[in-house]
């Protein structure tokens, strides 16, 4: 909460912000005086905390006479020329103007225009053919250019405008913008009301230093997504940068001030490269398509995988021609090199209700992009328990009813490759629900499901106990598991949307080892592999969490099909070097490894990055 005065509380407004290296500063206003403008600063570099000093600063005309500063908005603060600019909007957001700094606390207004008179900033530390540059807008994004800093001439057509279908498919308004080696960056408020919240968005697009209306990248996710109450006069209040992060800052009359970090676009933090000791198995991919087999002729791919007497055990998903997936097996007795597969699927689904449906369904890869596959036995997981194996799948029948199996067979018989599994269940209800994964062990004497990654906050995901497993009535699985799919965009360590857990977990002695599939924000298109820890006694407590990707599609057998596919759902650890078995490009079966020691090491000093609401301080 903000700070109180020993007396009355006084409320502070935010009106805008003076990017200064050293000392970072909020302009502001308070109730009981809103003529009079105060600009704070921040207090032992925090930019939550703005309270070491307070001053009032005086906005002038050229001829020395007070502006009219009780209208004043939106102001944005611009190095130009080694100057300080700032702009601003007045009399209820009609008229814009800008003026420069003289002296500490003066600001001698230099011009004002009705042309633009909606939020805007000049770009610090940039020209194009000998103009500043100004981008403002509050439904649209435009850009203005002036020589003197006294005329502008404006773009007669908007360079940024919401996108249908898209999370900016509302208005957008201007918040700050930065020139970067890349090029320069405009970050935008995309938010909107949603019934009674509001999804507070943060957007970015970086325009060509050679042109500024040029358009060379354009965030497809939010930078930044945050569902709150809604609240009337909620509204973003501008911007402060670092290095990397951008601090963005909203004002309610109920809330005050709160503000988030946001990573910029393209900087060392934002560009994703992964974990550098992950290593493929140059022999990749390890199992193909085989052109004339009825059931693997279109695709390998998507294994789980399990040790049984020093042999990895590999069980991978197949498409053939009539369009239906179905489980092969694998033998790999050094776990790099595929000693056999199996002449026939060991396991599919011969039920229509079991994720098959009759009709007139075939291959097509446009209508079920993954793999091509219209229904049968998709993505396999598999766990040693006990004696058994079980294996979980997901049972496709349409892209609204896609439901969790399970079946179980003696650790005996996939020795001696006989295929008794167990009556095939069902254990999630009727709707959308993949992935789900059994622990190897009990925890608290229940056997502990994993059905979703997406739990409390950050640092949980949802796990259910269960006495169980033999025979599961999946109208008493009542817990809830939100779809991935339609899970908000939230930045979390390298990533902004989760999509599925990965192997088995992997016990260690510091915690369980869980890999998980992701999308970072800057190629939302593509599945990256992240890792994190979870608490031995608790397992719903993330503990760890890798700032990179251990794995990205960056091979051609990872882009031969489906462009940017890396889908691990195996993994088990021979001499302290974890094996990594995934489907590269919906097609092939590939394998990767990673020392033990590295990637725990890695885990345990790796800080989580989870930009999150801050309340900011101002007193």
């Amino acid at each position: 909460m903000l700070k109180k005065p020993k007396n009355k509380k006084e409320i502070v407004h935010p009106i805008g912000f003076l990017q200064d290296l050293k000392t970072p500063s909020i302009f502001c206003r308070t109730d009981n005086d809103p003529e009079k403008i105060f600009l704070i600063s921040n207090k032992k570099r925090s930019l939550f905390d703005f309270s070491k000093t307070k001053k009032r600063v005086f906005i002038k005309t050229g001829s020395k006479k007070l502006f009219d500063t009780a209208s004043i908005e939106n102001i944005v603060s611009s190095n130009v020329e080694k100057k300080e600019i700032i702009t601003f909007t007045y009399s209820g957001g009609k008229r814009f103007a800008w003026a420069l700094k003289k002296g500490v606390s003066n600001w001698i207004v230099l011009g004002d225009t009705l042309t633009m008179h909606e939020k805007g900033g000049i770009v610090p530390g940039y020209s194009h053919n000998k103009k500043h540059v100004l981008y403002f807008g509050e439904s649209s994004i435009r850009v203005a250019y002036t020589k003197d800093l006294r005329r502008w001439t404006r773009s007669e057509e908007p360079v940024l405008r919401p996108r249908p279908g898209f999370f900016d498919h509302e208005h957008i308004k201007f918040i700050a913008s930065k020139h970067t080696e890349k090029g320069i960056v405009v970050f935008y408020d995309a938010s909107f009301k949603d019934g009674e919240n509001i999804k507070l968005q943060v957007g970015a697009a970086m325009f060509s230093s050679k042109d500024p209306e040029k358009i060379i990248w354009r965030s497809d996710q939010p930078l930044f997504e945050q569902d709150v109450l809604y609240e009337k006069g909620l509204e973003c209040k501008g911007a402060l940068f670092t290095e990397d992060l951008v601090y963005i800052y909203w004002y309610s009359p109920k809330r005050e001030t709160f503000g988030s970090s946001v990573i910029i676009p393209f900087t060392k933090l934002f560009t994703v490269k992964p974990f550098d000791k992950t290593k493929r198995n140059p022999k990749n991919p390890i199992i193909h398509p085989k052109t004339n087999s009825w059931w693997r002729s279109i695709g390998t791919f998507n294994p789980a995988a399990v040790e049984i007497e020093g042999k990895t055990h590999i069980f991978f998903r197949a498409i053939g021609s009539d369009g239906i997936s179905r489980i092969g097996h694998a033998v790999a007795s050094d776990g790099l090199h595929v000693d056999e597969v199996s002449s026939e699927p060991v396991f599919y689904l011969k039920q229509s209700h079991f994720g098959m449906k009759a009709g007139d369904k075939r291959y097509d890869p446009t209508l079920y992009p993954s793999g091509g596959s219209w229904g049968g036995t998709e993505d396999p997981r598999v766990v040693k328990i006990g004696k058994r194996i079980y294996m979980t799948f997901n049972a496709f029948d349409t892209w609204d009813d896609i439901r969790v199996g399970l079946v179980s067979i003696k650790e005996s018989d996939v020795i001696k490759k006989r295929w008794n599994w167990s009556i095939p269940q069902l254990i999630s209800p009727r709707g959308r629900a993949k992935n789900w994964i059994f622990f190897p062990e009990k925890i608290h004497g229940k056997y502990a499901l994993l059905h979703n990654l997406y739990g409390k906050d950050s640092d949980h995901i949802l796990i259910e106990y269960l006495d169980n497993i033999e025979m599961i009535d999946p109208k008493k699985m009542n817990f809830k598991s939100p779809d991935p799919q339609q899970a908000p965009n939230k930045p979390i360590a390298w990533h902004v949307h989760m999509r599925s857990v990965g192997p088995t977990p992997i016990k260690t002695d510091d915690g369980w080892l869980v890999l998980y599939h992701a999308h970072d924000a800057l190629e939302g298109h593509r599945y990256k592999v992240g890792a994190m820890l979870l608490d031995l006694d608790d397992p719903t407590k993330v503990i760890a969490r890798s700032s990179l990707p251990i794995l990205v599609p960056d091979m051609w057998y990872e882009n031969d099909w489906k462009p940017g596919i890396v889908y691990a759902g195996g993994a088990v650890v021979k001499n302290n070097t974890l094996f990594i078995y995934y489907g590269g490009g919906d097609k092939y079966v590939c394998v990767a490894t990673v020392p033990m020691k590295d990637l725990l090491y890695s885990l345990k000093k790796d800080k989580r990055i989870t930009p999150f609401i801050n309340k900011v301080i101002i007193s």
